[in-house]
């Protein structure tokens, strides 16, 4: 696959990332972490770059702004990802986290600006009976508030991932009760916490600016102690995650269709190379709008 292949052309929906794992096999090992892994997206025509904030900002000055200058020069978009534990954090924690994740946001849009920022609550599960449930999603939105405002004031959108803590309905409730906060959908995240993954992708697709595009084989082990269900790594289209279902419902319903952030998470299969389980795994999204190559 070419260098700055142009991956737009291969769905009607968005921008297209990959989230990782990453894998030794994937990228060069120069030194510059950041710099292998924008070398690897652009050699199979990823749109889209993703870092951490912390991460990003630590970085010498000049060594960031080349950075980001890259992506200007080749057509990419960032985005960026942040947060702190929300719900467990006391009231002063909160507004200093705010502040500091603010600030540096300021910095990095007046270089910059991301397309979206993402978070995930850093919070145990929805079955922590430590805080109840209700409680704990009023924390959450509370302390999200002004992180989803100042977002949309420097032009860009704040979406908290289902990150194997909380049901989808239990963010699209969050989302509901806090201004200018979106869903990014993890499609795989759904059968770690024992959702069925098309009613979470129904509920969550009016709020969804942004997937991990994610699959799974899973199955039930009933003869263990304690009894489990058993998650592993599949190739995108291989597993059990209705990922077409999941893709029409968002052409349908997300918010933003064509600014939908859609970043590749794949689980390498057990004996299958990193690289080989990739190009599987985009030849299998260039068939989402039914045409394939």
């Amino acid at each position: 696959m070419g260098e700055d292949s142009c991956m737009s052309r291969w769905t009607k929906l968005g921008k297209w990332g990959f989230a990782g794992p990453w894998y030794g096999e994937l990228t060069a090992h120069t030194g510059s972490v950041l710099m292998d892994r924008l070398a690897m997206l652009r050699q199979y025509g990823f749109q889209l770059f993703s870092a951490g904030l912390h991460d990003l900002m630590k970085l010498p000055v000049d060594e960031r702004k080349s950075l980001l200058a890259h992506l200007g020069e080749h057509g990419m978009e960032l985005a960026v990802y942040t947060g702190y534990p929300y719900i467990t954090a006391e009231a002063d924690e909160a507004v200093s986290w705010n502040e500091e994740i603010l600030l540096a946001l300021s910095e990095l849009c007046s270089v910059m600006k991301p397309v979206i920022v993402m978070t995930e609550a850093h919070y145990t599960s929805r079955f922590d009976k430590r805080i109840p449930l209700n409680a704990a999603l009023e924390r959450l939105s509370g302390a999200l508030a002004p992180l989803a405002a100042g977002c949309k004031e420097f032009g860009t959108r704040l979406a908290i991932e289902n990150h194997a803590d909380f049901y989808c309905s239990d963010l699209v409730t969050v989302c509901r009760n806090t201004p200018d906060l979106w869903l990014f959908l993890d499609t795989g995240n759904t059968f770690l916490i024992g959702e069925r993954p098309l009613e979470a992708f129904q509920a969550a697709a009016p709020y969804v600016i942004g997937t991990h595009f994610k699959d799974h084989q899973v199955r039930p082990v009933l003869d263990a102690n304690p009894l489990h269900f058993e998650v592993g790594g599949s190739v995108l289209g291989e597993g059990d995650v209705p990922l077409q279902l999941c893709y029409d419902l968002l052409l349908a319903h997300a918010p933003f269709p064509e600014e939908l952030i859609m970043e590749i998470e794949m689980i390498c299969p057990s004996g299958m190379s990193p690289v080989a389980a990739l190009e599987k795994s985009i030849a299998y999204i260039r068939t989402l709008d039914g045409d394939g190559e």
